[in-house]
């Protein structure tokens, strides 16, 4: 049987060899029919103006905006044919009332020698919405801290406004346009060009392939300035009503501000003084409560900022206390004032003033009439109450640099709690004496005892 097989070897392989050759010219002159397969070919709309004329924009769904396609013909032509000569179209002018559009699959070669074309889907799908278009004030957004000693100032920008179109699904869910910009520890100003992005009421960023800006970039300036606070300083002019008097300083809800300028300016600033005019009080027989706004005495070229989560606009409120004086008689006893200042070797004494005949020191009284508000004469016992007498003050108001002897007439300085004042000025008489007459005296009352003695002895 094997030599059967290899017998004439030669000739059996030659007689295979040409069958096939054979086959192949008989199928190259039949020309069948065969296909091939192209995926993920992309379609192509017309007529997009026609929705936009419409006021109306699409979005594809679903992602039926490619195709799948089977071509069938011979295999002659489809040997031709390649992935770029097969396109998808569909014509926006056939959308049907479902939103729908009918795909044409073709090949831009050869198309009419074709069998027959077969495809994954037939249609898009499309969301149409009306065209919806809204503007929006570009809000800059500043981030980070510039350098110690050094604040944001003023912020402008080139553009403030955007005009975004697009599906009024997308374009209604947009809230805020911002441009962010970074100072982190700046101390000069920033010049910078950043884009514009689109947020909803989230703070989510809002994006989509048919949403346009008629401007994508806005040109910021951000002035870094130098700081520092100074302290408020508020006086008041005029005098009150008679009777009445200003309690302490002027009272404000805000004593100190942070300021920022140049830093050349600035440090020329030493502290903001409110005008004594701008709280006038005289006449007055009431408080004066006054609200000033601090804007309105800073120099040129300072600004009052705010720190940290702080808000304030500049005002604050001020008041001026005013309340009634009233008036009281005290008897001070003499033996609480006491004379100051005198002059080496000379001895000084209060002289005693009493009332009627009463001689006794402990009831001689100096009485007074003191002035204040009510609350002044809280726990204030008149007898506890000292003066002073100052001699070297009295004699520089006469005029004399040396002191002789005698009673004279001097001023009593009163020692009264805070809050009260004498009425009038009070005087009382000081016996000066003179070291030569206090010899003089103890000499006469030495004489006097010895006459004294001797009388006595005479008698016995």
């Amino acid at each position: 049987m094997v030599k059967k097989l290899t017998n004439n070897l030669g000739l059996k392989l030659l007689a295979i060899l040409v069958a096939c050759i054979v086959w192949l010219i008989v199928i190259n002159y039949a020309d069948p029919i065969v296909s091939i397969r192209y995926s993920g070919i992309p379609v192509e709309f017309t007529n997009q103006d026609l929705l936009k004329s419409k006021g109306k924009v699409y979005e594809v769904l679903n992602n039926t905006d490619t195709v799948d396609v089977v071509i069938y013909g011979k295999r002659s032509v489809l040997e031709t044919l390649s992935y770029e000569n097969i396109h998808a179209k569909a014509d926006l002018e056939d959308i049907t009332i479902m939103n729908t559009v009918a795909i044409q699959v073709y090949s831009n070669k050869s198309n009419d020698q074709l069998d027959s074309i077969r495809q994954s889907r037939s249609v898009v799908e499309l969301n149409v919405e009306d065209l919806k278009e809204m503007s929006y004030t570009i809000n800059v957004v500043v981030n980070g801290t510039p350098g110690d000693g050094y604040v944001i100032g003023d912020i402008s920008q080139n553009k403030n406004l955007v005009r975004v179109s697009g599906p009024e699904s997308v374009v209604r869910r947009v809230a805020k346009a911002e441009c962010s910009v970074g100072v982190n520890g700046r101390t000069s100003d920033l010049s910078t060009s950043e884009g514009i992005r689109l947020y909803d009421e989230n703070g989510i960023e809002v994006t989509h392939p048919d949403l346009t800006q008629n401007v994508n970039t806005v040109d910021v300036k951000v002035e870094i300035l130098a700081c520092k606070a100074v302290d408020i300083i508020y006086n008041y002019s005029g005098e009150p009503a008679e009777g009445y008097t200003v309690i302490g300083e002027p009272v404000a809800d805000r004593t100190a501000v942070y300021i920022a300028g140049r830093q050349a300016i600035l440090d020329k600033v030493e502290r903001i003084v409110i005008p004594d005019s701008m709280l006038d009080i005289s006449g007055r027989d009431q408080n004066l409560n006054a609200t000033l706004n601090l804007k309105d005495y800073l120099p040129d070229g300072v600004r009052m900022i705010n720190i940290g989560d702080e808000e304030f606009d500049g005002r604050v409120n001020v008041k001026v206390e005013i309340q009634e004086l009233i008036e009281r008689t005290f008897a001070i006893p003499i033996g609480n004032l006491r004379v100051e200042n005198v002059p080496k070797d000379f001895k000084a004494e209060v002289l005693l003033e009493t009332n009627g005949t009463d001689t006794d020191p402990g009831k001689a009284n100096l009485e007074i009439r003191v002035r204040g508000i009510a609350d002044s004469y809280t726990n204030v016992v008149p007898k506890e109450l000292h003066g002073t007498i100052d001699v070297e003050a009295f004699m520089e108001k006469a005029g004399v640099s040396e002191l002789l002897a005698g009673v004279f007439r001097m001023e009593v300085q009163m020692e009264l709690p805070e809050g009260l004042t004498t009425a009038e000025k009070y005087y009382a008489d000081v016996r000066i004496t003179a070291p030569e007459e206090e010899e003089t005296k103890e000499d006469h009352n030495n004489k006097e005892e010895q006459t004294k003695e001797d009388h006595s002895k005479d008698e016995q």
